[in-house]
C-alpha cells in the first residue's frame, strides 16, 4: 500500500509539472483576452475595490509582474498558472481526506481536464484564477473540521475557513456562497457548532477581510451594486433560449465528460444506491448547488456566463473523485478508464484546436465585409494586438517629427473594450496618456483610471484607433468634439495571408472643450 500511496503522489507531480508547462507555453502562444487586459488596469490603479470586482487579482498581477517592473503575457498570467498548480494540489488533498490518494489523484485528473480550471482559470487571468485557490482552501478546512474531535483544531479551522471565504470573496463577490454552503450544512446537520464562539469570530474575520469592498461603495455611490444588479434584473418574460445557453455553457466548460461523470455520482446518491461518505457530500453539495442553481436560475431571466456558476463544480468533483475511486474496486476499471481517457481526450483537443484556430485561421470567422470586417470573430480578441503597436509607434513618431501632433497627445477610448487592449498593448508600453470619454458604464475601470492620466485642455490633440470588428466613428460620439478630425490611416490586419480586420487611426485636432479627467460617477 506504501508503494502504491508512492506512486500516487509521483503521477499528482508529474500532473502538476506538466500542466504548468503546458500553461506556460500557451500563455506565450495565445495574446492576452479582452478581460485579461482590462484586469491589468486593476494592478496599474490599485484600490480598496472597482467597478466590477473585489481588488485581489490587481494585486496578485502586481505582485507577480513585480510591481509592474515585469510586464509582459506570460507574467500577467503568472498568478493564474502558479494558481492552477496549487489549486490542483489542494483539490488532491481533498480527495485524499475524504478517501485515499488515489482518491485525491482522480480529482486532480478531473480538475486538469475541465475547461474552466485548467485553461479558463487556470491560464487566463481572470477573478476566477485566484478565487479558486481560496475557495479551495476553504472546502479543505471545512472538511478538516469534519474530520477533527479536538475543540482547539476545530477552532483553528474555523478561523482558516473565515479567512478564506473571505479571501475567495475578495476576488469575486460570490465567494458569500461559502458561506451560505457552511451556514447550511450546520443548521441542516451540525447545530452544535452554533453554540461555538469560534464560528461567530470566523464571520467577523470575512467581514472584516471583505469590509473594503463596502467602504469604496459608499464612497462611489454603490456603483458596483448598481452594475451587478442590472445584470441579473429581471425581464418581463422567461428567457428559454438564455436558460438552454447556460446549461450548454456549464456543461462545456466543465468538460461534457467529466459532467457525465458528475450526473451518475449525484444521481447514485439522490437514489441511495450509494450512501458512501454521506457527511463530507452534504457538505460539499451544500456548497456546491446553491451557486449553480443560482446562477442557473439567472439565466431564465437574463443572459448570464458559464463560469459564474464555476466554483460550484469544485464540490461535484470531490464527490466523483471518490464515486469513481470507490467503484474501480467493483471491476468497472475499464469503463471509468475509457471515460478519463475521453475527458483528457476533450480538453487536449480544445486547447489544439483553439491555438490553431486563434493563430492561423485564413482571414476572420466574422463579418467580412470592408466597414464590419471581422466583426463578430472572437478569436480576434486574442489575435494581432502585439503587430499594431509598431504600425501605430511608427504613424505617432513621423507626426511627431513633422509637427503634426504633440508627443503629449493622448489616446482616447470610448468603451473598456476594446479600450483594455488599447491601453495594455499602445499607450502602457509606449508611455502614452489614455484617457476614457463617455460614462462609467461603458468605460469601467478605466473612468477612474482618467484620474492619474489628467486631461485633453481645449485645443489639443489627440489619436482615436478603431478596429473595424469594434468599429466606433469617433465624429459620432456626443463627448468628442474636435474642430479638425483628419481621415483615418487604414491599416490591413492579416492573418494566415487574409485580411482579418482593419485598424483605422484618426488624428483628432483642437478640441472644442475639455476631455477627460473625473468627476461623480454617473
Amino acid at each position: 500500500m506504501g508503494q502504491k500511496s508512492k506512486s500516487y503522489r509521483v503521477y499528482l507531480v508529474w500532473l502538476i509539472a506538466v500542466s504548468t508547462a503546458v500553461r506556460c507555453l500557451l500563455a506565450g502562444l495565445v495574446e492576452l483576452g479582452n478581460d485579461e487586459v482590462y484586469y491589468f488596469t486593476y494592478a496599474v490603479q490599485p484600490d480598496w475595490s472597482h467597478f466590477d470586482h473585489p481588488p485581489l487579482v490587481g494585486l496578485f498581477i502586481r505582485l507577480f509582474t513585480l510591481n509592474l517592473h515585469w510586464v509582459n503575457d506570460l507574467t500577467l498570467r503568472l498568478p493564474a498558472i502558479s494558481g492552477a498548480a496549487l489549486a490542483t494540489w489542494l483539490i488532491a488533498s481533498c480527495g485524499q481526506l475524504l478517501s485515499n490518494q488515489r482518491t485525491g489523484l482522480i480529482a486532480a485528473v478531473l480538475y486538469t481536464s475541465s475547461l474552466y480550471t485548467s485553461i479558463i482559470a487556470g491560464l487566463f487571468i481572470l477573478p476566477d484564477s485566484v478565487q479558486l485557490v481560496f475557495w479551495l482552501a476553504a472546502l479543505y478546512c471545512m472538511l478538516k473540521l469534519l474530520h477533527t474531535s479536538r475543540p482547539e483544531k476545530e477552532n483553528r479551522y474555523l478561523l482558516l475557513f473565515g479567512l478564506f471565504a473571505g479571501l475567495a470573496t475578495m476576488c469575486k463577490v460570490h465567494g458569500v456562497f461559502l458561506w451560505l454552503g457552511f451556514a447550511g450544512y450546520t443548521i441542516s446537520y451540525d447545530r452544535r457548532l452554533l453554540k461555538n464562539p469560534y464560528l461567530y469570530l470566523s464571520l467577523g474575520l470575512t467581514f472584516l477581510i471583505i469590509s473594503p469592498i463596502l467602504f469604496w461603495n459608499i464612497e462611489n455611490q454603490f456603483v458596483s451594486w448598481q452594475f451587478h444588479s442590472e445584470r441579473v434584473e429581471a425581464r418581463n418574460s422567461l428567457d428559454l433560449r438564455s436558460f438552454l445557453v447556460a446549461i450548454l455553457g456549464q456543461i462545456a466548460y466543465n468538460n461534457p465528460v467529466n459532467v457525465i461523470l458528475f450526473v451518475m455520482a449525484l444521481s447514485a446518491i439522490f437514489r441511495g444506491a450509494w450512501t458512501y461518505k454521506i457527511p463530507p457530500f452534504r457538505l460539499l453539495l451544500w456548497c456546491s448547488l446553491p451557486i449553480i442553481v443560482a446562477t442557473t436560475l439567472v439565466s431564465l431571466l437574463r443572459p448570464t456566463l458559464p463560469h459564474w456558476s464555476g466554483p460550484g463544480f469544485l464540490g461535484l468533483i470531490l464527490i466523483t473523485a471518490v464515486f469513481i475511486d470507490d467503484r474501480l474496486g467493483t471491476g468497472q476499471n475499464q469503463r471509468f478508464s475509457r471515460l478519463s481517457k475521453a475527458s483528457v481526450a476533450i480538453i487536449s483537443t480544445v486547447i489544439l484546436s483553439g491555438i490553431l484556430v486563434i493563430n492561423h485561421y485564413p482571414g476572420t470567422l466574422g463579418d467580412r465585409s470592408t466597414e464590419k470586417m471581422g466583426s463578430g470573430d472572437f478569436t480576434l480578441d486574442m489575435y494581432g494586438w502585439k503587430a499594431l503597436r509598431p504600425e501605430f509607434e511608427k504613424i505617432r513618431n513621423e507626426d511627431i517629427r513633422t509637427g503634426q501632433m504633440s508627443a503629449n497627445a493622448p489616446l482616447l477610448i470610448n468603451n473598456w473594450f476594446p479600450g483594455g487592449h488599447l491601453y495594455h498593448y499602445i499607450a502602457y508600453p509606449l508611455g502614452m496618456r489614455l484617457l476614457g470619454v463617455g460614462p462609467v458604464n461603458a468605460l469601467h475601470k478605466f473612468w477612474w483610471l482618467n484620474s492619474i492620466n489628467g486631461t485633453l485642455d481645449t485645443g489639443g490633440d489627440a489619436y482615436f484607433i478603431a478596429p473595424s470588428n469594434y468599429f466606433t466613428d469617433p465624429t459620432e460620439l456626443h463627448d468628442l468634439s474636435f474642430g479638425i478630425v483628419k481621415n483615418p490611416v487604414r491599416i490591413a490586419q492579416k492573418r494566415n495571408g487574409r485580411v482579418a480586420r482593419y485598424w483605422y487611426i484618426y488624428r483628432l485636432k483642437k478640441a472644442r472643450k475639455t476631455v477627460g479627467g473625473l468627476s461623480t460617477v454617473r
